[in-house]
């Protein structure tokens, strides 16, 4: 949970990044405060998952089941790491070439 004094920044540009950034910085500096920088990965549910991968759910959540996909739980939610992700639609892409390559 984030505490109440924590502010999330999200701008749509580097340039807009750069400014929200240093004039948070500069502000909590003025005020004496500490400021702590984290990055977190882009996290996708099942159902998110499923349609980027263009399978079903139930295909991603036998993944997960199966170990195949790696997933965290929070609460009652699964969450997918985007490189995760990635690394299985890519595994798929490498499986799918395989089994089509004698057709050609």
């Amino acid at each position: 949970m984030i505490p109440p004094e924590s502010v999330r920044l999200n701008p749509s540009t580097k340039s807009d990044w750069a400014a929200a950034v240093l004039d948070f910085v500069s502000g909590a500096a003025g005020e004496g405060k500490t400021v702590l920088v984290t990055a977190e990965e882009k996290t996708f549910s099942p159902a998110e998952a499923a349609a980027l991968a263009h399978v079903s759910r139930m295909t991603i959540r036998r993944r997960i089941d199966d170990g195949t996909i790696k997933a965290t739980r929070r609460g009652s939610r699964w969450l997918i790491a985007a490189s995760d992700l990635d690394r299985y639609r890519q595994q798929m892409w490498v499986e799918t070439a395989g089994a089509v390559a004698d057709d050609f």
